[in-house]
């Protein structure tokens, strides 16, 4: 690719994320924490250029005979769908490989003697996806009861091993990087000047255990802006204890803050932004299947509802999707005026054109 098919100003910004990978080596963008405050603000600006020059960039194609290969191991609507849009934009094939299908059975263990079900070792697996792709996207989500293991992202780690080509993180067990840029984007979009405004990422009933990759990329987003973040859970429902370690050294780095809460009115009071979210607890009796429901049951009033906005004055409403509709939240506040689900799902479109821009453009190589 080069910078002279695109808008200066495109050019410009691209030119300004700093690489966050040795020389020869893949730009893997597993946590999304990989680019440093620097690289993911200016990933941020990048994507607000792109999406002000998009139909400039899709007649250019900067990337036309690039290919990005979508491995989706659990179900995807908007992740899917935006990397389809965002490789249309810029000139790139998708290659979708649907594991039911397209992949034979995977072994990620070495020295094993393969006479089980697996099929295939993810030497050879992610090795051959690496030569016919310029980048690879992964969505595999954890198994339950595994959080020590699973937190580590196996089998993230296990393709960025062995693709030779950046590998990108389309949601998993500790994180959902283009959510998180996506979320900076739409942060940006609705305040302006997010620094010092305050963020309350709050908990919410759901009657499946969610994951706490997009909590833990939302918060970490937020931190990076310098927002005032608060994150409200009922007592059991922690998050990663080194995500949240991570997102006080964001928030330190770029002058923000964040605190944790069980008092749920009180994080509310004053909120600019309520970005609801639902996830399982990985440790204590909350963790089963059982105890999870029977804390659900208990835990209904942290639905959001339309006076839950109104405590800051007219707060936003955010929420990544799919949502229940009068479980998570209230249709009235979806509906409404203040919810900006629509927009903040509409940016994962330009925050993966931003991100393939620069990872499948020359600066990868």
């Amino acid at each position: 690719m080069s910078s002279d098919s695109l808008p200066s100003d495109v050019a410009s910004a691209l030119a300004g994320v700093p690489p966050w990978w040795a020389d020869g080596a893949p730009g893997h963008l597993l946590t999304g924490l990989e680019p440093g405050l620097e690289g993911f603000l200016a990933l941020v600006r990048l994507a607000s250029v792109v999406r002000d020059r998009q139909e400039q960039i899709a007649r250019s194609r900067p990337l036309a005979g690039k290919v990005f290969a979508g491995m989706f191991f659990d179900p995807s609507l908007r992740t899917r769908s935006s990397l389809l849009v965002a490789c249309a934009k810029l000139g790139a094939e998708y290659l979708d490989l649907q594991p039911d299908s397209s992949l034979w059975t995977l072994e990620f263990t070495d020295e094993v003697v393969m006479d089980g079900v697996a099929q295939e070792h993810i030497r050879e697996a992610a090795g051959v996806l690496g030569r016919y792709a310029q980048a690879l996207g992964l969505r595999a989500f954890p198994a339950r009861g595994q959080w020590d293991r699973e937190r580590t992202q196996p089998v993230h780690r296990a393709f960025a091993e062995h693709a030779g080509v950046p590998v990108v993180n389309l949601e998993g067990p500790m994180a959902h990087p283009c959510q998180g840029l996506a979320d900076a984007l739409t942060f940006q979009d609705l305040l302006g000047k997010p620094r010092g405004r305050k963020l309350v990422f709050t908990w919410a009933p759901h009657p499946h255990q969610g994951l706490l990759a997009v909590p833990h990329s939302a918060l970490w987003a937020g931190s990076s802006l310098g927002m005032d973040v608060v994150l409200a859970h009922p007592e059991g429902f922690d998050l990663d204890a080194e995500a949240l370690d991570q997102g006080r050294a964001l928030a330190t780095e770029s002058g923000g803050a964040l605190s944790i809460t069980h008092d749920r009115d009180a994080a509310l009071e004053g909120a600019d932004l309520v970005y609801a979210g639902s996830w399982g607890a990985v440790t204590g009796p909350e963790a089963s299947r059982g105890g999870h429901a029977d804390a659900v049951a208990a835990l209904r009033d942290w639905k959001v509802d339309t006076d839950d906005l109104r405590r800051g004055g007219d707060a936003f409403f955010l929420h990544c999707l799919p949502v229940r509709r009068n479980v998570v939240v209230t249709d009235d506040v979806l509906d409404g005026p203040l919810s900006a689900v629509l927009q903040q799902a509409e940016n994962r479109v330009w925050a993966q054109v931003a991100l393939l821009l620069t990872l499948m453009g020359n600066r990868s190589s």
